[in-house]
């Protein structure tokens, strides 16, 4: 990634042609172009933005709500966010990109602004360009300055403020953040009320027609917030805009193992240290008797390894399984990714049988294999990038589907 300043002030990011080409790949899962074109400018703005966070020594940067729910959200409000921890207890930067072409105000969803779990402490607004190669970064808030200050307007829900109220020297941004991390950036917000569940199977049901061009404006704020604002709700919302019926797959959220390559992760995926028990770590893709969808014995050892649980609850009690993933780069395109599925906590073996499938991009089943008593199941594959899969983990009664790209 190039840098470019045209003034000391400002941030000018470069998006090379093979970034655009990505961003907008992984955009085309949204079911209408306004929604597949919302997509992609935030998830251009989100991570650029936070590659530069990143860059200038900010590793504790990473995605609110991880990269993988973002989509959810974009289907149906413009903005990210970008959460950087630290000793006062984090701080969230709420990414808000424009199209517009001049620097009159900054426009921000109310979403952004009223729902307390929603709410930043700085709003930094990104100016796409219309040629779509380079971000101009040139103008910022607070939260208490935008709700304070702002204007709200009823029709489209936005709060504005006029670009004479925004601080225009990006640097000071970095000052105010490392230099007075105490003083206030948020304005106190109202509690939602509870929605019911039949309430939200309702909504989920009515606004989850793709026909419905603006469902955050289709019903009073307070009742579409406390939709949103639920993370199930707001995944089932999407999930249904998409034409995907509920019993289709229970996950439907695709994960980038590309990222991986590169040290970016999804909340979800936990280092496996920290998730599974010391002795199932030391096994961990290493026993000798490895069973492999070809039959074959595999015995890799991985770059990047990560886990994520799966709840079985329903059919299980309060057991669940562990699902290991790991990729090794082989060479430009090519990699090596292992997949193992295994108990979790002090369980030495499954608690009902289990099945997994491996299934090709349309979905279709590319092999299978299924384990009664036993403390593992294990096999690899190589791909190319941009290749899709997934693996279907059936137990009982209860399947979960993990979506993938290389």
């Amino acid at each position: 990634m190039t840098f470019l300043f045209a003034e000391p002030k400002e941030w000018w990011l470069e998006i090379s042609p093979t970034q655009q080409a990505e961003f907008w790949e992984q955009s085309q899962e949204h079911a209408t172009p306004n929604s597949r074109w919302n997509a992609y400018v935030n998830r251009v703005c989100l991570y650029m933005v936070l590659n530069l966070i990143q860059a200038d020594n900010e590793s504790s940067a990473s995605i609110w709500l991880g990269g993988d729910k973002m989509p959810a959200v974009w289907d149906v409000v413009n903005g990210s966010a970008i959460t950087i921890s630290g000793t006062q207890g984090g701080t969230k930067l709420v990414i808000i990109p424009t199209e517009a072409i001049d620097d009159g105000e900054l426009e921000v969803a109310q979403e952004w602004v009223d729902i307390p779990s929603w709410v930043g402490d700085y709003y930094i607004l990104v100016q796409f360009r219309p040629e779509g190669n380079c971000l101009r970064v040139w103008g910022y808030t607070t939260h208490e300055e935008l709700k304070n200050k702002g204007d709200y307007d009823p029709d489209d829900r936005t709060y504005c403020l006029d670009a004479e109220n925004l601080t225009c020297d990006m640097n000071s941004l970095w000052v105010r953040y490392e230099f007075y991390p105490e003083a206030p950036t948020r304005a106190s917000v109202s509690p939602l009320p509870e929605l019911s569940v039949t309430q939200a199977e309702n909504l989920i049901e009515r606004l989850g027609d793709a026909e419905v061009a603006f469902p955050r404006l289709s019903v009073p704020f307070v009742t579409w917030a406390g939709l949103i604002e639920n993370e199930n709700w707001r995944q089932r919302l999407y999930i249904k805009r998409q034409g995907v019926q509920a019993g289709d797959a229970v996950s439907q959220q695709l994960t980038r193992l590309s990222d991986w390559l590169v040290g970016t992760f999804d909340n979800i995926w936990q280092i496996i240290e920290d998730s599974l028990p010391e002795r199932q770590v030391v096994t961990g893709w290493r026993s000798k008797n490895t069973q492999s969808l070809s039959g074959e014995n595999q015995n890799s050892i991985f770059d990047v390894k990560r886990v994520k649980i799966l709840d079985f609850a329903s059919v299980l009690g309060n057991e669940q399984l562990a699902l290991l993933i790991g990729i090794s780069a082989i060479n430009d395109p090519e990699v090596t990714i292992g997949v193992e599925i295994r108990p979790t906590g002090n369980t030495i073996s499954f608690p009902n049988e289990v099945q997994v499938r491996l299934l090709d991009e349309n979905g279709d089943e590319a092999g299978k294999v299924s384990a009664g008593v036993t403390q593992t199941i294990q096999f690899q594959i190589d791909g190319q990038r941009g290749e899709r899969f997934g693996i279907e983990v059936a137990c009982s009664d209860k399947v979960i589907t993990e979506h993938f790209v290389i």
